[in-house]
């Protein structure tokens, strides 16, 4: 079978939003599947042009139009093509993909410091001046209207796939892919089982921002360096400058904070391997894929209980969002005792390389895929575009 796997951006490895979909490409392609990646160059946007969602959702509407009959498979950003199902091909099957589902923006809020929050007023008091207020309802019908037009939905946990049915869409139509770490890349982590006395390294691997629970992390180094002063924070692929981060923190605790803002890949299982915990308080993911990297590499993860990282995360591990108090006292509780902290290390990558290894999230989607496109009415053949498919027997 043939997929077209679709982005708002450049394809990189080095970038969250489409590392995934790179990685399920190469899984599904050891299954026979043949893959395209279709980024803004393929779309005829200059690659270092600014993202624009009307100019891209155009963009991308014109070459499925011209392109979609080649492909068994279109799997794409869920707000990207706002247009009638009719426009396309009918024999391609639809996957739409959210990101990061809008609907939880509305149920679950972030902490911002002051600066933010008065540009934020600002910037609210100017589109009210010029008219240009965003009408949330305006914008989830938009969404709805998208999905429903999609003959799949995708989504990458449980909490995503409950709130859609609330919204009223049909559970047969929404399946769950979670993201995965391949065989060859789970074995390049090597769990150091030498990590377990002072000064210990508490791990966070994500961009540092306002989502990703920002405002939290200096209360949580607070309180664990009232238990632990020799504690120390590794936070890798912040993006932001270590004097961005910087101050978000109180000065005396500086020099116990590395920043690492970008890193390659395979360079992460080395940067993880002095670490003892790592820790996740981030208040919405789609999935969270640095905290399974972190288990990956053997590091029991505490983490809120947010969309995302619930599916994976030990259940005993999760706190509610936002509680940061309650985060620090699991992180001191299992730092406190040595075995407990050794069993859960060694239960956090077996749950990675049981579960979360890309060949076999591969088999289960070339089987959902290959489900739902029968369901369209056609049998697929390898290399035959969809106009010549036969009708399934029933």
């Amino acid at each position: 079978m043939k997929i077209a796997l679709c982005s708002k951006g450049n394809f990189s490895l080095e970038k969250g939003f489409t590392k995934n979909r790179i990685e399920l490409a190469e899984a599904l392609h050891k299954l026979g599947w043949e893959t395209v990646m279709v980024d803004k160059q393929k779309l005829g946007i200059p690659s270092k042009e600014k993202y624009n969602a009307k100019k891209h959702s155009t963009a991308l509407k014109e070459y499925l139009i011209n392109n979609c009959y080649q492909f068994d498979v279109v799997l794409y950003e869920y707000d990207t093509l706002p247009f009638n199902r009719n426009l396309f091909d009918k024999n391609t099957l639809f996957v739409a993909r959210p990101a990061i589902l809008d609907f939880h923006f509305s149920r679950i809020k972030f902490r911002y410091n002051l600066k933010t929050k008065i540009a934020r007023l600002i910037r609210l008091f100017v589109n009210r001046i010029h008219g240009n207020n965003i009408d949330t309802e305006a914008l989830y019908k938009k969404i709805e209207y998208s999905l429903n037009q999609s003959d799949l939905i995708q989504v990458q946990n449980t909490k995503d796939r409950n709130l859609l049915i609330t919204r009223g869409f049909n559970s047969n139509k929404i399946i769950i892919v979670p993201n995965g770490i391949s065989s060859d890349r789970i074995s390049m982590f090597k769990p150091n089982s030498n990590k377990y006395q002072e000064p210990f390294i508490l791990a966070f691997v994500g961009t540092f921002d306002f989502r990703k629970g920002a405002m939290d992390f200096s209360d949580i180094l607070s309180d664990l360096k009232n238990r632990f002063p020799s504690i120390k924070l590794k936070l890798l692929g912040t993006i932001y400058t270590a004097d961005w981060v910087f101050n978000f923190f109180p000065k005396k605790h500086h020099s116990c904070i590395e920043v690492i803002p970008k890193f390659k890949s395979e360079d992460l299982p080395e940067l993880l391997k002095d670490c003892t915990m790592g820790f996740f308080p981030s208040y919405l993911e789609s999935f969270g894929f640095g905290a399974l990297e972190m288990m990956c590499a053997g590091l029991p993860v505490v983490a809120y209980k947010s969309p995302g990282p619930s599916d994976f995360i030990l259940p005993e591990l999760l706190v509610p969002t936002g509680d940061r108090k309650a985060l620090s006292k699991k992180i001191i509780a299992l730092l406190e005792n040595k075995e407990e902290l050794k069993k859960k290390s060694k239960k956090a990558r077996e749950i990675v390389v049981r579960n979360y290894c890309w060949e076999d999230i591969a088999k289960d989607v070339d089987v959902h895929y290959k489900y739902h496109f029968s369901k369209r009415g056609y049998a697929y053949k390898i290399g035959v575009k969809n106009i010549n498919m036969l009708p399934i027997q029933e």
